[in-house]
């Protein structure tokens, strides 16, 4: 019998978290606190990041309130620093939906929750960044979305920032390689404002922020080595997300025509066998280049 886990230990690590007036970001001010992070609580209303702050101090935490713009992401990042000297850790969790479906969606509404979650992080990322990879050490938890991974009715513009946020997260994960900065994303579902319309009883009493938080502050850790992945999780259940390939279907020069192409299709959709998992562009190249089909115009 293995003894259980002790508790992850944060004292004298800074750690900001970007939408932290309400829900899951709240939550997770809340248990960087208890563990013994000085926390920066960003929320865009006044009142909610004093009343979270003042929450934290009382129960014996540190941490300090700062009011901006999810986009504002040098703000966020200055009070930080000029707070406590630098960033150890940073969980972007800032957004908001506009829903409708993509026929009745107006540009501003597309541009405006595009530029939160992704436009949003990447301001407060592009600030912390230099801080960290002049430490050579940081941990980054960006906030994508089952939306992002698989899409959602109604939501193109929300799903699209989520996917962008992947993207990101890889990107990110293979730069900040060499500088000892992690980055990682995670998908939660849990009952906040944001899915109060959207899911019913039984979700919401099965879901909390309190069953997403435990595996943020994991990532968050420097204990935790992982970087580059995508974390799906909700109910206290978690698991990594990655992309599968089929075992795919080469052409030969002769063959190699729309209307074959549409004639094999099923078995280039086939991932029953010989399926892989790319984790990065030169994956991608390397079955290209396998056995390359001929050019029929330069015989190469």
């Amino acid at each position: 019998m293995t003894d259980e886990p002790g508790p992850l230990d944060f004292r004298d690590l800074a750690v900001v978290v970007t939408g932290a007036g309400s829900g899951l970001g709240r939550q997770y001010a809340l248990d960087f606190a208890a563990a013994g992070a000085r926390v920066v609580v960003h929320a865009r209303r006044a009142a909610a990041a004093e009343e979270l702050t003042d929450r934290i101090r009382a129960d014996g935490g540190t941490a300090t309130a700062v009011v901006a713009d999810a986009r504002d992401g040098a703000a966020i990042v200055t009070a930080a620093v000029d707070a406590y000297g630098r960033i150890d850790a940073l969980v972007v969790n800032a957004g908001h939906v506009r829903d409708h479906t993509f026929q009745r969606m107006t540009k501003e509404e597309w541009t405006d929750v595009v530029d939160v979650h992704l436009g949003g992080a990447y301001e407060v990322t592009a600030a912390a960044w230099p801080h960290m990879v002049r430490r050579q050490r940081g941990s980054i938890v960006l906030t994508t979305s089952g939306a992002g991974l698989h899409g959602n009715f109604g939501q193109a513009n929300y799903a699209a920032a989520k996917a962008g946020l992947i993207g990101f997260a890889k990107t990110l994960a293979a730069e900040g390689q060499r500088h000892g900065v992690r980055v990682n994303a995670v998908a939660p579902m849990a009952h906040t404002g944001m899915t109060d319309g959207v899911f019913d009883d039984e979700l919401r009493a099965r879901l909390s922020a309190a069953q997403v938080s435990p595996f943020v502050l994991a990532l968050a850790h420097p204990a935790c080595t992982r970087s580059g992945a995508v974390v799906e999780t909700g109910g206290g259940w978690a698991a990594e997300v990655r992309w599968q390939r089929s075992a795919g279907v080469r052409f030969t020069a002769a063959e190699l025509t729309p209307a074959a192409v549409l004639e094999r299709w099923p078995d280039l959709a086939d991932f029953t066998t010989g399926a892989d998992w790319p984790s990065s562009t030169a994956d991608s190249l390397a079955a290209a280049r396998t056995r390359p089909v001929t050019d029929r115009r330069t015989g190469r």
